[in-house]
C-alpha cells in the first residue's frame, strides 16, 4: 500500500492566453495536496507526468518538489503551466505522482488525470483600407508636425524613456518590464556571483538613464553552480563534494530509518539539473539509523534485551561464553554496544553466561543450542 495519498481535483485546468515577446502564450496553475498516510516521519517527492503530447518542459512545480512530511502530515504543491508559442492548439493533459525518497519504484500515489487546452492564437483583424483623402491631409500636416518636432528637440534635447531597475529582479521578470517599456533585453552571464541563479545582479544602462525606444539594455545574471547528486554518500562525503562544487554548504535533515548505513544521504534539496548560488545550501536528508537501546543496563535477562532490541528495530544474534562465577543465561555483553548507531535491521549480538557443570570444573569451550524453552544448553565441545 502506498504511503501518500493524492485526493481527486477538479478534473480540468483552466489556461489564459497572454502576450509575452510579441508572440502568445498560454499559463495556468493547478494545485495538488499530497498526504502521508503512514504514522511515521517521510521524505516525499512530487514530479510531474506529462500524458500523451503535453510536453515536461511546459510544467514547473512551486517551491522544493521534495518536502518532509510528519506522520499523517499534508503538503500543496503547486503546478504551473506555460506552453510555448509553437504548441499545438489542442487538448493536453497531466498526473502528478507522489513517491517516498526510501523507496521511488515500489513506494509511490499518482493523482486523478487533469486535463487542459490550448486554444488558437487570436487572429489579427485584416486592416482597413483609409480613404485618399486622410493621405492629402496627412501630406498637408507633415510640414507643420515637422517644423513642431524640430522646435521640440531644440529647446528640449528630445528627451527619451527611462530604464526601470531591474537589479535584484529574477531575469524573467526583469526582461517582462523592459520589453514592455519597447526595449530590446540583452542577457550576459555572471558566473561569480553570489545571488540566486537567475538573478540579474547589474544592468547597463543603469536604472533611470533616457534612452530611445528600441534601444538595448544589458543585464547580468548570476550563472550559480551546478549541484551534484550525493545521495546514497555518507554526510560527510556529501560535504566535502558539496564544498568543492562551488563553495555550498550542507544542512543536515534527520530523515526516517530506512535501513541505510547511518548518516547516509538519501534525499536532497535542490536535486540536479538545478543550480544554487555560490556559497549556498543544499538540504540533505539523511538516514539517521538507530542506536542501540541505552536502557539495556549490563548484567540482565536475556528477555530484557531482546525486548528492546526487538523494539528497536533491530535482530538478535545470542552466543554464549562460560565463566566461572555469577548468575547463569544473565546477559553479560552486547556488540555493538548501547548508544552506538547501526542501520536499522542490523544484528546486535547479545552475549549471556553459562557456568561449567561442576563449580569444581574449568570452563571448556562450549556449543550453543536453544532448547525450545527459550533456555540455553551448554556442550562441551573438544573442537
Amino acid at each position: 500500500m502506498p504511503s501518500f495519498e493524492i485526493p481527486d481535483i477538479p478534473p480540468k485546468a483552466q489556461l489564459k492566453q497572454e502576450t509575452e515577446n510579441n508572440q502568445t502564450v498560454s499559463t495556468g496553475a493547478v494545485t495538488f495536496t499530497v498526504t502521508n498516510k503512514t504514522g511515521q516521519g517521510l521524505s516525499g517527492r512530487v514530479t510531474v507526468e506529462p500524458q500523451g503530447e503535453a510536453k515536461a518542459e511546459w510544467f514547473s512545480v512551486d517551491g522544493e518538489s521534495e518536502r518532509q512530511f510528519a506522520a499523517g502530515g499534508t503538503h500543496t504543491f503547486t503546478v504551473r503551466i506555460k506552453t510555448p508559442p509553437a504548441a499545438t492548439a489542442g487538448t493536453y493533459s497531466l498526473k502528478v505522482r507522489a513517491v517516498a525518497v526510501n523507496d521511488p519504484d515500489n513506494d509511490f500515489a499518482e493523482s486523478p488525470v487533469v486535463v487542459f487546452d490550448i486554444a488558437a492564437p487570436p487572429v489579427a483583424a485584416p486592416k482597413k483600407k483609409l480613404p485618399w483623402w486622410i493621405f492629402a491631409a496627412i501630406g498637408g500636416g507633415v510640414a507643420v508636425v515637422a517644423g513642431v518636432v524640430v522646435a521640440v528637440i531644440l529647446f528640449t534635447g528630445g528627451g527619451g524613456t527611462k530604464v526601470p531597475n531591474v537589479v535584484d529582479l529574477p531575469f524573467t521578470e526583469a526582461e517582462q518590464q523592459l520589453t514592455a517599456a519597447k526595449f530590446t533585453v540583452v542577457q550576459e552571464n555572471d558566473p561569480d556571483s553570489d545571488k540566486a541563479p537567475g538573478t540579474v545582479t547589474a544592468q547597463d544602462p543603469v536604472a533611470d538613464t533616457e534612452v530611445n525606444e528600441g534601444d538595448k539594455v544589458t543585464l547580468r545574471v548570476a550563472q550559480g553552480v551546478e549541484v551534484k547528486d550525493v545521495r546514497g554518500e555518507t554526510l560527510t562525503v556529501a560535504e566535502g563534494v558539496l564544498r568543492v562544487n562551488g563553495g555550498l554548504k550542507a544542512e543536515r535533515i534527520a530523515g526516517p530509518a530506512g535501513g541505510k548505513a547511518p548518516e547516509t544521504v538519501i534525499g536532497q534539496d535542490p536535486l540536479p539539473p538545478a543550480r544554487a548560488a555560490l556559497g549556498g545550501t543544499v538540504k540533505l536528508t539523511v538516514d539517521p539509523g538507530v542506536a542501540v537501546p541505552t536502557s539495556i543496563a549490563i548484567p540482565t535477562t536475556q528477555q530484557n534485551a531482546v525486548n528492546a532490541l526487538q523494539a528497536a528495530g533491530l535482530n538478535v544474534n545470542i552466543v554464549g561464553r562460560c565463566e566461572q562465577t555469577g548468575v547463569r543465561d544473565q546477559v553479560i555483553d552486547l556488540s555493538p554496544k548501547q548508544g552506538i548507531f547501526v542501520a536499522k535491521g542490523s544484528t546486535v549480538t547479545v552475549t549471556i553466561r553459562a557456568l561449567p557443570r561442576s563449580p569444581l570444573l574449568p570452563c571448556r569451550r562450549f556449543d550453543v543450542l536453544i532448547a525450545p524453552t527459550d533456555r540455553f544448553i551448554f556442550q562441551p565441545s573438544d573442537q
